[in-house]
């Protein structure tokens, strides 16, 4: 079968550091190729060389046999080649109809206005996620609903090569099903669909070859019925041990060191606020909180951090209020380590470099002017210990890729001795040997004393480690659940609203 994409010793440069180095690689259609491999591995700054988005240092590539050489992604698009980022590209303070209008090929959105316009640009999103208001502001949703959006105005263009980079890691695990249908039905149209993931569950769902990469270069490459779920971690991360930690034994005392008191905010960008929430974590104890993407999570951990304001209630720390009010916002400190949903959103500035980003909360105690001297020290220190590639301190952070952006934050925020940790998804987009870091880091806070509330999409980092679990429905505690008496099933009854007797 002729190959829809040839790359052919393709190169890209940051500088001194060699992103991609010689790749060879066949994309056909028909097919789900998955691009796997570790965080910082160059997969999606291949796909950005072919989608246009970078231009290439080296190398030659040819669609359907006939050599191109993309200027920018319109070119790409031109020549039937899509692609759905990590980081969206929507606007958010439009309407998902207007977004979708915006990228419609046919016509300036300003005249496709017309019914049948506007149904046509609804059909993807329609198939995808029915529930959508395509009259809501894209601002309104919540992370998993923007990836649907994203998703259908790609598909909107109708593209013969479809790339979907970490498509699954904002998606329950129902949506992530839903996805997985969807990505075969493209392949069966005759699409040639590149998946770039680390997720396992993603390769053996829809995969029907996989490309290995590991620093730069495509090291491992075959049909998927070949290979064994442990032969795709091994090609992927080597002889790098995954050791999983296990759950540590609950607080002999039971004084809650982190105090949710009745607590409710205004409704934000990320879905339904938080009504009436009353919850506690002791010093040592992790406390999970699960429930279906948009209904509160996000709401509740923003106003932990003092990012939004409440309404009502109260929460506090070794009992210092934490929360904003009007005319008050807390100074950040030590005291909270607080890991975001969207870290390249509210975490990290993309035009300073990684060591500033990485004293981003001590920039206020330090001199106006003069860099601290031990700032450069401190930063080949963390990114070393906390494995973010390329581990260069002068590098601007815009240019991580999404996986290596959540360990700069992470290294940042677990990097000291925080009384309280409020962690927002943060395995989300992580490699496997990444993810079991990141778990034995946070137990090891729990460990030394720390409240730690766990907000997560993967129940399985929920039941492996919580010691209890908290489940949001529209905003609202439904209950709380021993880990002893937790199952997956009653945890997603209570997620879809329905009350366990074991709350």
């Amino acid at each position: 079968m002729t190959p829809a994409v040839e790359m052919r010793g393709v190169v890209k440069r940051f500088g001194a550091v060699i992103a991609n180095d010689g790749v060879d690689l066949d994309i056909f259609p028909g097919e789900v190729l998955a691009l796997i491999g570790e965080n910082g591995a160059g997969k999606s700054t291949l796909m950005r060389v072919l989608y246009g988005f970078y231009g290439r240092d080296g190398g030659r590539i040819a669609i359907d046999g006939r050599a191109v050489s993309f200027a920018s992604p319109v070119d790409a698009m031109a020549a039937g080649v899509g692609m759905v980022f990590q980081q969206f590209s929507l606007v958010p303070a439009l309407s998902v109809l207007e977004n979708l209008l915006v990228a419609w090929p046919q016509a300036p959105w300003w005249q496709g206005r017309t019914r049948p316009q506007v149904g046509r640009s609804l059909a993807w999103l329609d198939r995808l996620a029915p529930g959508i208001d395509s009259r809501r502001r894209v601002g309104e949703l919540a992370v998993g609903e923007r990836q649907v959006v994203e998703l259908a105005k790609v598909l909107n263009l109708d593209p013969r090569v479809v790339i979907l980079d970490e498509p699954t890691s904002v998606l329950t695990p129902a949506e992530a099903s839903r996805l997985h249908g969807f990505v075969r039905d493209l392949a069966a149209q005759g699409k040639a669909v590149v998946l770039i993931t680390h997720k396992i569950a993603d390769v053996t769902a829809c995969a029907d070859r996989i490309a290995v990469m590991r620093r730069g270069r495509v090291t491992d490459e075959g049909p998927m019925a070949e290979r064994s779920p442990a032969a795709i971690v091994s090609a992927m991360v080597g002889d790098a041990a995954i050791a999983e930690p296990s759950r540590p034994p609950a607080p002999a005392g039971s004084t809650p060191r982190l105090q949710i008191l009745k607590l409710s905010t205004v409704a934000t960008h990320a879905g339904c606020p938080v009504t009436d929430v009353t919850l506690e974590v002791a010093g040592g104890e992790i406390v999970g909180v699960a429930g279906v993407i948009g209904n509160g999570q996000v709401a509740l951990a923003e106003a932990l951090a003092g990012l939004e304001p409440v309404v009502s209630g109260d929460a506090t720390l070794d009992g210092a209020s934490l929360v904003s009010r009007r005319g008050h916002i807390p100074t950040p400190s030590d005291a909270l380590a607080y890991i975001p949903e969207r870290p390249i959103d509210n975490a990290v500035v993309g035009d300073l470099d990684l060591a500033v980003n990485l004293d981003l909360w001590r920039l206020s105690r330090q001199p106006l002017f003069g860099a601290r001297p031990d700032r450069a020290r401190r930063a080949f220190d963390l990114l070393a210990r906390f494995d973010v590639r390329p581990p260069d301190p002068a590098l601007h952070a815009a240019a991580l890729s999404g996986g290596n952006l959540q360990k700069l934050v992470i290294a940042r925020e677990l990097s000291g001795t925080p009384k309280a940790v409020v962690a927002c998804y943060p395995t989300m987009g992580l490699d496997v040997v990444a993810a079991a870091a990141v778990r034995r880091t946070m137990l090891e806070h729990a460990a030394h004393g720390a409240a730690v509330l766990w907000l997560s999409e993967d129940l399985d980092d929920l039941l492996m480690l919580a010691h209890r679990i908290a489940v949001l429905h529209c905003g609202r505690l439904v209950g709380v659940v021993p880990r002893a008496a937790a199952t997956r099933d009653g945890i997603g009854r209570m997620m879809a609203g329905v009350q366990s007797d074991a709350a």
